[in-house]
């Protein structure tokens, strides 16, 4: 298991990361409350799907993580993600967003 952790200010973002043979699953929690927001499958040959449980909106996150994936990953991957900061600012969103980026891109480095 590959273990991962990013923050910026109040912004705390952990990852984690299973190998499964050629496949990959990743799981990405923090803020004040992790839990389950939204998932997103795919691999370099299938186009990625989207499931975003009601009333969240980690899907922003798990499909920017997931084209990402897509071009890296040869096997099949998924992104379980569920971030949440009370009175979130637009200003932490755009953080948020840039820190998965980072940590992905780290994920990266560390598979090949």
């Amino acid at each position: 298991m590959i273990e991962i952790k990013k923050e910026f200010k109040r912004i705390k973002i952990n990852l984690k990361a299973i190998k499964m043979g050629e496949d990959l699953c990743v799981i990405l929690t923090g803020g004040d409350k992790p839990h389950l927001g939204a998932l997103t499958i795919g691999s370099s040959l299938v186009n990625l799907n989207t499931f975003t449980f009601q009333g969240h909106k980690e899907n922003f996150v798990t499909e920017v993580i997931g084209d990402i994936l897509k071009k890296e990953v040869s096997g099949k991957f998924v992104v379980c993600c569920g971030i949440h900061l009370d009175d979130i600012s637009k200003n932490e969103i755009q953080h948020v967003l840039s820190l998965c980026k980072d940590i992905t891109a780290e994920l990266c480095n560390k598979l090949k």
